[in-house]
């Protein structure tokens, strides 16, 4: 686990730029969570001060992380939290129903590991919530390249295509997949008109599938194969063992019929 980035994020989410993302992607989130249902819901990683839980409606949450940070908030009456390493998670198999990993990904020394033991944790048709910096997001590109932001330089970013293809090699469908909107600069940050047209032009560009908002939400759901025997009714043989020799033969079975 990536201990050291997780702390410069927390750090940055009090910034004006980190609070104008973790706005966007608190929006995302709520929108996300706000409908799926269980038993029990568990948060992986505390990025931001923020309860991420807080629409959800599940009663029992735990909130996994290596540290909390002194006054943090985001534990309501109904939550636990646990101190744990992200690569090591004490969860049982198959007892969970909702997962969130907000920026567990970047966070994680194997991200893809961390996917496996969310799969093994996660109940059938239980759903994993993830979100993460978008690499083309306009404001975090501007932050990355330009403006020089340490925890940027530190971030290992992973795109939402790859994510995908991780979750599809581990048997999940995509039910839901959204960006933040595109904004180059924070809220309360003067715009020039030039910016202006810039984030207009990238606006029209994400309708045409190429996303430019800074934060990405993806929620993806546990899917279980059950094989369904199909075509006309049919009766099993019935076996009959002969005890002279102990040799087992099968008798046909007449009341096997087809139907046309």
């Amino acid at each position: 686990m990536r201990q050291s980035f997780q702390q410069a994020l927390g750090q940055w989410a009090e910034t004006l730029n980190g609070r104008t993302i973790f706005e966007q992607e608190q929006s995302l989130l709520n929108h996300a969570i706000e409908n799926l249902f269980g038993y029990f819901c568990v948060q992986l990683g505390a990025p931001t001060h923020q309860n991420l839980m807080s629409a959800s409606r599940i009663q029992y949450k735990l909130l996994v992380s290596a540290e909390l940070a002194d006054g943090q908030s985001n534990i309501d009456l109904h939550s636990h939290f646990v101190q744990a390493d992200l690569d090591y998670l004490p969860i049982g198999r198959e007892v969970v129903d909702v997962v969130l990993l907000p920026h567990a990904l970047e966070i994680a020394a194997d991200p893809y590991y961390l996917l496996r033991q969310v799969d093994a944790m996660l109940r059938p048709e239980g759903h994993m919530v993830i979100t993460g910096f978008n690499p083309l997001g306009c404001l975090v590109m501007r932050l990355r390249f330009f403006k020089k932001e340490q925890v940027f330089q530190q971030a290992q970013l992973e795109s939402l295509k790859r994510v995908k293809v991780w979750l599809e090699v581990l048997g999940y469908d995509i039910e839901l997949q959204q960006h933040s909107a595109v904004t180059c600069f924070a809220q309360r940050e003067s715009k020039t008109r030039g910016i202006a047209i810039l984030e207009w032009f990238e606006k029209l560009l994400s309708r045409l599938g190429f996303q430019f908002g800074n934060v990405y939400c993806l929620v993806a759901k546990k899917r279980v194969d059950s094989p369904t025997l199909v075509g006309s009714k049919w009766h099993m043989p019935r076996w009959r063992a002969r005890s002279n020799n102990g040799t087992i033969s099968v008798a046909r079975n007449n009341r096997v019929k087809s139907k046309s």
